[in-house]
């Protein structure tokens, strides 16, 4: 297989992760996975990374949504060592 251009992996890179806004299940269906941080300076990382793909996202919407998310489970196993 040839070697890709920088241009063409850039290409590649934007058309996948900067996406027009949409509903919170299909940002994260294109995506795949979102990093969950439980630290916040100066916003937690999926709050950052959701906030301009999701239609109406605002911090905390995907812990509310899916209250089971990994974020709550490293905050809590952080807080227990």
């Amino acid at each position: 297989m040839p070697a890709l251009s920088l241009p063409t992996l850039r290409r590649y890179a934007i058309t996948r992760s900067l996406f027009a806004p949409r509903q919170l299940a299909r940002a994260l269906d294109g995506f795949g996975f979102v990093q969950a941080d439980p630290i916040r300076a100066p916003a937690r990382a999926q709050d950052l990374t959701l906030r301009h793909r999701v239609t109406g996202y605002r911090a905390g919407d995907l812990e509310r949504r899916y209250p089971g998310s990994a974020s709550r489970k490293t905050s809590s196993s952080t807080t227990a060592s």
